[in-house]
């Protein structure tokens, strides 16, 4: 791959990162998501108008590494879009775990679990909220147990998670069932 065309794959790569930054904090599917791929779509339009008119002006094509860039960002863009459940608690234990963790670390230990947690993230409209909460288990097995034994220490969370994510040793993403507190 030749020097222009890595610095645009680069470049679109890190674009669609940065476009992706608003869906850590949106509470849900709604305006702001749609305004988001509304936006993409008109990024989209007006690089192909650039296009024609570089090419009725110019009389020259744009370069086959410029619309390689472009169909990569797009193709990340959709990707990361459509994997938000998964990559979202990642990304937001990325940018937001400092402060998270001193606020759970700070929270008594469940006596039944011995689990410490908070509300993270969450969504819903009309009384059907999901919540997300981050969670520190010392013994680090929480996605272990959950898993293969939801009957045993942790079967109260088990009962009410919907979506158990790994975030780092011992710190876990839980996204609860509907209507659903730890």
């Amino acid at each position: 791959m030749n020097r222009p065309s890595g610095l645009f794959t680069v470049v679109s790569a890190f674009a669609a990162f940065g476009f992706y930054i608003p869906f850590l904090y949106m509470k849900s599917f709604d305006f702001e998501s749609f305004g988001y791929m509304l936006l993409l779509l008109l990024l989209t339009i007006a690089f192909g108008i650039g296009i024609l008119v570089r090419r009725v002006v110019v009389k020259r094509w744009i370069s086959f590494a410029s619309l390689f860039a472009v169909l990569f960002f797009l193709g990340i863009s959709v990707c990361m879009f459509l994997s938000t459940e998964h990559l979202r608690p990642w990304a937001r234990w990325l940018v937001a775990s400092g402060k998270y963790t001193n606020l759970v670390l700070r929270q008594e230990p469940d006596p039944q679990t011995g689990l410490r947690y908070v509300e993270w993230d969450g969504w819903g409209w009309a009384g059907m909220d999901t919540s997300v909460d981050l969670v520190y288990d010392p013994t680090d097995t929480l996605a272990h147990e959950i898993k293969y034994n939801p009957q045993g220490r942790f079967a109260e969370v088990a009962d009410k998670t919907h979506f158990v994510q790994r975030l780092g040793k011992g710190w876990y993403s839980l996204t609860l069932y509907t209507d659903e507190d730890l």
